[in-house]
């Protein structure tokens, strides 16, 4: 659960950024707001405040944290199956 803390707090603020990027429309001028992620994210770091990169912070923790425990649990899984393949295989 620790590493689901980790991974959603570190990707969070790209997720939102990308999300802003996703949805971002021409302005009147004609030209997107937005040049790339990290365009996005000052700017919403400016206009927002820097806490706000982490909104849906709980609800992106949910979807995440169960993803990261069984990846983690599958890797240790294999890890041994082929270890105590690669020690009979001696």
């Amino acid at each position: 659960m620790v590493s689901g803390f980790a991974s959603s707090f570190v990707s969070l603020p790209f997720d939102n950024a990308k999300t802003k990027l996703q949805k971002m429309d021409k302005g009147k001028d004609g030209k997107y707001p937005y040049k790339h992620i990290f365009d996005a994210m000052s700017k919403a770091i400016k206009q927002e405040g820097f806490t706000h990169m982490w909104g849906g912070y709980l609800t992106y923790y949910i979807r995440i944290a169960p993803h990261a425990v069984i990846t983690l649990l599958c890797q240790d899984f294999l890890t041994e199956r082929v270890n105590q393949w690669r020690r009979n295989k001696d």
